[in-house]
């Protein structure tokens, strides 16, 4: 997805946004970006398992972009977002093969459009995971050191190593957020909080993985979103990496207790203790960056809660 900044009536400049992904977090990204003066160029989507759509999908973007910036005015600066990924916490190496082989499509794309538009400052913006990286480790902070327990967390790390790679020519930011949940749409893959909510609403039996002990931190999507338009938003500085995490450890029950709290009804629970998913995570709040501002767990299942409860008036009033 293509967006472009418009100049100001006295402006030759525009400024670029390319957001891969348009799931959880990126889809909370694209909503925090709404509330800019924005045009929306070209919206694709990219193909993940064929890499000769890719290509062809990425020249069209490339072409795309020359026009514009042929057409109306020079381009200052460009951030492209990686927030694609559709492999989960238990996905296998396969799948996750497939994921880095099309972030580094995306990164080599990068390169390439910051050569031809070599007057542009340019922005990465990488999407990685605290809980792949940093899985049955406490009080993570700054200074931890990333130990993945399973295929997903090597994952991540392999693809922030793909990024650094970048640190050469422009300004790269990663994001390492924790246990993320929010409201993702029709369509979306569905995290724990909104897979309670609706089977709640339906009487019908949730899974639960690990144990009810099991503690982790919870961060909400549209929390995410907003900080990364932060970085968006300021001059281009330093390469950075974020971790993004509330600081409160939760644990499943105590998620359970909220989410049946805020929907006034009984739980429905099938639980699956697996101890390879049952590993404690939690963050020092000394390491979370300056304007990191994460909502209270309870008051984001309510905004959560809503926003499912409308989306599903719609689809009833569409039917």
């Amino acid at each position: 997805m293509i967006l472009t900044i418009r100049p100001g009536a006295q402006e030759r400049e525009s400024a670029i946004v390319a957001l891969f992904g348009v799931g959880l977090v990126g889809g909370a990204v694209l909503n925090a970006l709404s509330r800019r003066n924005l045009d929306l160029q070209a919206d694709l989507r990219l193909s993940w398992d064929d890499p000769g759509k890719r290509s062809a999908d990425l020249d069209y973007i490339t072409q795309s972009l020359s026009a514009l910036a042929s057409a109306n005015s020079t381009i200052r600066r460009v951030d492209v977002i990686w927030a694609a990924g559709r492999a989960g916490f238990g996905a296998g190496r396969a799948e996750l093969a497939l994921e880095s082989e099309a972030l580094k499509d995306v990164i080599d794309w990068t390169e390439g459009l910051r050569v031809g538009l070599g007057n542009a400052s340019f922005v990465f913006h990488m999407l990685s995971s605290a809980g792949g990286l940093f899985e049955g480790q406490r009080f993570v902070d700054g200074k931890s050191v990333p130990r993945p327990r399973r295929p997903y967390g090597e994952a991540k790390m392999a693809q922030e190593q793909l990024v650094e790679d970048l640190r050469r020519d422009m300004t790269v930011h990663v994001y390492r957020p924790s246990s993320v949940y929010g409201f993702s749409g029709v369509g979306g893959r569905a995290g724990l909080l909104n897979t309670l909510l609706d089977n709640a609403a339906k009487h019908m039996p949730s899974r639960i993985f690990g144990g009810l002990d099991t503690v982790r931190d919870y961060v909400l999507s549209s929390d995410i979103g907003k900080f990364i338009v932060q970085q968006i938003n300021k001059p281009v500085l330093a390469s950075e990496t974020f971790l993004l995490a509330s600081g409160k450890p939760t644990s499943v029950s105590e998620m359970l207790h909220i989410a049946s709290k805020v929907i006034g009804r009984s739980l429905y629970l099938k639980l699956d203790v697996q101890p390879s998913n049952a590993n404690h995570i939690t963050y020092r709040m000394g390491a979370m960056p300056r304007g990191w501002q994460p909502t209270d767990l309870e008051t984001g299942v309510r905004q959560v809660a809503r926003q499912l409860s409308l989306s599903f008036e719609a689809r009833v009033q569409r039917r």
